[in-house]
């Protein structure tokens, strides 16, 4: 049943069927000026000679459908696809006709080259008295290229007015002119809105019907497989796909849920150790307060009633000992009061019978012994004063007065002799810093010359590493003029006069041309090292070149050497012609020879310049300051044994100023002697121990007379001393007892003073029973002291061993504390400092983290468990049965859409006696089958969980989550490859979500053939089934008439012919349609198409096969190949009543309209 008789509404085709009446093209391609086609809504074949214009046309019309088409898509798909079409908007609104030479190349040639316009418009009628025209407008200015194009899009209900747009295509295009002149139409600047626009208004609801309407109008045929194109160009995608992204949304928030629940669950797990932790602080705090008590003012005062303890048992053992003492003292005091009586008894007796003398004789001789010794002291004094002054004399009266005379006249006659001697102690000295210095000087010179290689001085050198730290510029690259000049083998003995005529040359530094700039900001900024002269020796020497070539045997570069190869090859080259033309002095040995030269230069460094004058340097002749060779060697060598003789002669220089530093120091300690000489007044008597010695002499004669007169007193004498010695003896012992009770009497006030103190103190701060009672233990040894430095140890040890103990509890306290701290710290860290913004993440927060930790295993746990398992089991089990229901739903939609099309397929026949169907069958991949089992347990484990007993759910609790977890586990798979943008991911998505691949679509051919003959009269016919999947062994001509029966079908089931039994669109362009059908397979693809209800716009070659029988017009296109312009031929209406026969009409001179 065909869409014309669903639809007799009068006599017009398909009355309510938008289909395409007019089209109207101005400056496209060889359709030069405006031209107008109709088209009959019976169809309308296109026709003419191969490139007039057809396919220009049809492109023209593709610019209104789509923004970016392919031009000329038919004839490359009829290639193959190996022909390029070079066709675009820009071409065909400047009308290319070809390329011309342009001298040896070529350029465009076009037909519009200057600013113009372009337009297409096509109307569409539904026959009940709605028109719709969309039209695609397009400007280019004068000199425009492709991105200059402007683009603009309008809507109207009548054909468009072209004289209209002429009036204002002085001008480039705006929005805001367009919709001035048409005032009804809708205006458009992008082909997006009006694409969604003009679908509407033409029933294309379908997003494929477009891009499937190109792929008939280019004729690509199937492009496989039915099934393929149906997947591809037919289906739409899936809604499972949609209700994908919404699972993977969902699912994304219960992912949030989770990830809160997870936080949660570790935020517990983090905070666990906490309360333990804060125990274990707070015990250690108590037990250091404790300890710290105990160590401090309650240790004194428990140490000071051990003191009063001490105190006492000292003061008794002192008061023991001074009673002894005291009677051991009263003892010996009787016997020396009884020695004293016996002693005087004696003595007096003596004295009476004459003692006295003698006694006053010794008492003199003892003090003339003194004074002999003390004599004996002032002589020797004296003596070395004149040895230290350097007079020999005789020791005698007359030489001591010699001496005195003597010493103030040698005094004066020594005093210039100490100037002379002091400055050449200085001049020593001097000589001996100065070679200090210059060994210092020569050894810093040694190491500087061990670390480099230049014999450069080290300013220069130091100027050099102080440019290439600054500038970044290598050292290497910045030689030194004397680092590439060195004497040629054999010329050594030149090395002087070299040194002397290219000493500026060589402490020149040699900078490349692209540094030199640099190297003048860096002068230019900076402060150097005495001077420094820098060139570019990128800049070409004038005549360099020629100078070189035209050295002479003997000039002076004759006899250099110079280095021009490696990294510094273009700055060896500048030296060498710079010596050339600023150095070509001729070397003779003989000075006389300089006479007869313009300039030259002597063996003996004598430079002449020119003609009127000679110089020479000799600020720089040692070899020290030579800066000529490729390296030190040399120099390093003479530098080294320098330094050897520096060294030996600062040796003899520091033994020279130290004789001399002798020598005056013993200058200075003469004059020191004689002054002391000089200054002497004391006469001999005074200085001499003779005279001493003769008066013991006379003392000693005076002694033994008074003896010899007296002998009969010896034996009392004798017994006198023996009571003398005892008695001296007693009271020596009784003076040592008197002492010893004095200092225990003194001991024992001081302790009895210190036992008063100590109870004072103790009555003032008295330990507490808790003190005493913790100290006890501390205190086991204090029963056996004695002493207070005994218990001054001991209390030593106790509080060593408190603080011990109070370090412990501290240090356990301050372990757990920063344990506590780093937990907190990694706890704001991974949860965010809002948390502690409040109390912070020290010690002190921990009850506030305590609490969060109980909050958290009370209320915040539970509550995300309960939240988590709520939306699991509601939404998330929602969103996915839901996409389970669309897999089977969507697929059930495609075989209810495909299937109504079978009836339209069998009105029609194929081949004579047979009919089309399209054949579904459903090939659910492995992949899907297993996504939604896996889906189907995870949702169905919600009901087949069995039912517990009330009493052990605490014990089953873990197995439900962990259940639950699996569960969620299961679809976070899912969901993640779901969302997963690998390509991977991207094709098991495909796999399992798009139902389009889980159904294979292929063509049945139902041919009716005669039977075999029967018993009966007659025979019977039978219907043979025909399998075709695709077009790979069809001809040409069936290839073409299976696929517009498809394509047919297609293009209906995309305009919605399942749902309203007729298509609100019905036009359909074929570019080189049926080209390769016979008029029979041509025949019944038109029939085909027209059953569907399709009004069919066909462009073929005037040379094929007639199709205008089948369609209600001919529309022949006619170019003139001298000015390369087409035009429109119509011919009269085939359809009765549409036209009158015979009637023809060129439109190929177009309306005269004027065309900027």
């Amino acid at each position: 049943m065909s869409i014309a008789t669903m639809l007799p509404i009068g006599e017009l085709t398909n009355p309510g069927q938008m289909r395409l009446a007019l089209v109207q093209v101005v400056n496209w391609g060889t359709f030069h000026g405006a031209h107008t086609m109709h088209v009959d809504r019976n169809g309308t074949l296109l026709t003419g000679n191969s490139g007039v214009g057809k396919s220009t046309l049809f492109d023209a019309m593709l610019r209104v459908f789509d923004a970016r088409p392919r031009s000329n898509e038919a004839a490359g798909q009829r290639a193959g696809g190996a022909v390029e079409d070079k066709r675009t908007t820009f071409t065909y609104m400047r009308g290319k006709v070809g390329d011309k030479a342009v001298g040896e190349g070529s350029a465009s040639a076009f037909q519009r080259p200057g600013a113009t316009w372009s337009a297409v418009a096509l109307t569409f009628d539904n026959a009940a008295g709605t028109k719709v025209t969309v039209s695609a407008l397009f400007d280019l200015p004068k000199n425009g290229t492709e991105s200059s194009i402007g683009r603009f899009y309008l809507i109207d209900g009548k054909p468009l007015d072209l004289a209209a747009i002429e009036g204002i295509a002085q001008k480039r295009f705006t929005r805001g002119s367009l919709e001035t002149i048409f005032p009804d139409a809708q205006v458009f600047d992008v082909h997006k809105s009006f694409a969604e626009r003009f679908r509407r208004l033409l029933g294309i609801n379908s997003d494929q019907a477009l891009p499937l309407l190109r792929v008939i109008q280019a004729g690509k045929g199937l492009g496989g497989s039915v099934n393929t194109f149906f997947r591809d160009q037919v289906l739409d995608a899936p809604a499972t796909l949609a209700a994908a992204d919404d699972v993977v949304e969902e699912f994304s928030n219960l992912m949030s849920i989770r990830q809160r629940l997870e936080d949660v669950r570790q935020q517990r797990d983090q905070l666990a150790p906490v309360p333990a932790l804060n125990k274990d602080y707070a015990q250690a705090l108590l037990d250091a307060n404790r300890l710290r008590e105990l160590a401090g003012g309650e240790f004194d005062a428990y140490k000071q009633q051990l003191a009063v303890t001490v105190h006492a048992k000292t003061l008794a053992r002192f008061k023991e000992l001074a009673q002894a003492k005291a009677q051991e003292l009263a003892a010996e005091r009787t016997v020396r009061d009884a020695l004293a009586k016996d002693l005087r008894g004696l003595e007096s007796d003596y004295n009476n019978r004459g003692g006295n003398a003698i006694s006053a004789i010794e008492q003199s001789l003892e003090n003339a012994r003194v004074g002999l010794k003390l004599r004996q002291q002032v002589e020797d004094s004296a003596r070395k004063a004149l040895a230290d002054a350097g007079l020999d004399l005789e020791w005698s009266a007359g030489g001591w007065e010699q001496a005195q005379e003597q010493a103030g006249a040698r005094s004066a006659e020594l005093q210039g002799d100490t100037e002379a001697l002091k400055e050449l102690r200085f001049e020593a000295f001097d000589s001996h810093a100065t070679l200090k210095r210059e060994l210092a000087a020569a050894g810093q010179e040694l190491v500087s010359l061990k670390t480099r290689k230049s014999l450069l001085p080290p300013s220069s050198i130091e100027n050099r590493a102080a440019i290439a730290a600054a500038t970044g510029i290598p050292e290497d690259r910045m030689p030194f003029g004397g680092e590439l000049i060195d004497l040629a083998e054999g010329e050594e003995q030149w090395r002087p006069a070299a040194e002397r005529a290219l000493r500026n040359l060589a402490t020149t530094l040699l900078v490349p041309g692209e540094h030199f700039a640099a190297v003048t900001r860096y002068l230019n900024d900076n402060t150097v090292r005495g001077s420094l002269r820098a060139v570019d020796v990128s800049k070409p020497l004038a005549g360099g070149a020629l100078a070189v070539e035209d050295v002479s045997d003997g000039e002076l570069l004759g006899k250099l050497s110079i280095l021009t190869s490696g990294v510094n090859a273009d700055a060896g080259e500048w030296i060498r012609e710079r010596i050339a033309l600023d150095f070509a002095y001729p070397c003779v040995e003989n000075p006389d020879e300089l006479a007869t030269l313009d300039k030259g230069l002597s063996l003996g460094g004598v430079v002449k310049r020119n003609r009127h004058t000679v110089e020479k340097d000799d600020r720089f002749t040692g070899r020290q300051d030579y800066v000529l060779g490729f390296d030190n060697a040399s120099k390093l060598e003479l530098v080294a044994a320098r330094v050897g003789e520096l060294e030996n002669e600062l040796v003899k220089a520091a033994e020279l100023a130290q004789s001399r530093e002798d020598s005056h120091q013993g200058m200075a300690r003469q004059l020191e002697a004689l002054r002391r000489v000089a200054e002497d007044e004391r006469p001999w008597e005074q200085v001499s121990a003779d005279v001493a010695a003769e008066e013991l002499g006379r003392i000693e004669q005076r002694l033994a007379d008074a003896l010899a007169a007296q002998a009969d007193l010896e034996p009392l004498r004798a017994n006198i001393e023996a009571v003398r010695e005892k008695h001296q003896s007693s009271t020596g012992a009784a003076a040592v007892l008197q002492s010893e009770y004095k200092a225990l009497d003194q001991q024992m006030t001081t302790a009895d003073t210190l036992l008063e103190a100590a109870r004072l103190r103790l009555e003032q701060a008295p330990p507490s029973g808790t003190t005493v009672a913790a100290l006890e233990p501390y205190f086991a040894g204090f029963a056996e002291l004695a002493e207070l430095h005994e218990l001054d140890t001991l209390a030593v040890e106790v509080r060593s061993a408190l603080l011990n103990e109070l370090h412990a509890a501290e240090s356990r306290g301050q372990a757990t504390a920063e344990r506590l701290t780093r937990l907190f710290e990694g706890f704001v860290r991974d949860w965010g400092t809002a948390i502690s913004a409040d109390h912070g993440t020290s010690i002190g927060a921990a009850g506030e983290f305590e609490a969060r930790y109980h909050a958290i295993v009370s209320d915040g746990l539970p509550a995300q468990e309960a939240e988590f398992r709520l939306f699991f089991n509601q939404r998330t089990h929602e969103s996915f049965s839901t996409l389970l229901h669309l897999l089977d739903e969507e697929r059930r939609s495609i075989t209810s859409r495909i299937l109504p099309l079978n009836g339209i397929l069998s009105e029609v026949n194929f081949h004579e006696g047979s009919f089309l169907e399209l054949d579904i069958k459903q090939t659910l991949p492995a992949t899907a089958k297993q996504f939604k089992d896996a889906i189907h347990n995870a949702l169905k484990a919600r009901h087949t969980r069995p039912s517990r007993a009330t009493g052990a759910a605490s014990t089953t609790e873990a197995d439900d989550d962990a259940e639950l977890t699996a569960r969620y586990k299961s679809l976070e798979t899912l969901v993640k490859r779901l969302g997963s943008h690998a390509p991977e991911d991207r094709r098991w998505r495909a796999e399992v979500l798009d139902v389009r691949g889980h159904l294979f679509i292929q063509c049945k051919e139902h041919r009716s053939v005669a039977g075999p003959a029967s018993g009966k009269k007659g025979g019977g016919k039978k219907t043979d089934v025909f399998m075709h999947a695709d077009t790979g062994s069809m001809s040409g001509g069936e290839r073409q008439r299976f696929t517009a029966f498809i394509m047919a079908a297609a293009l209906s089931y995309q305009l919605g012919i399942a749902e309203q039994g007729f298509t609100s669109y019905g036009t359909v362009m074929m570019d080189e349609a049926f080209v390769l059908a016979s008029e029979e397979f041509a025949g019944a693809g038109i029939k085909a198409l027209h059953e569907f209800g399709f009004q069919l716009l066909l462009a073929a070659p005037e040379n094929v096969i007639d199709l205008s029988r089948h369609l209600g017009s001919v529309t022949e296109i006619l170019r003139d190949k001298r000015t390369n312009r087409s035009g429109v031929l119509t011919a009269p209406v085939i359809a009765p009543g549409a036209g009158v026969p015979g009637e023809w009409r060129s439109e190929a001179n177009p309306v005269d309209i004027v065309l900027r």
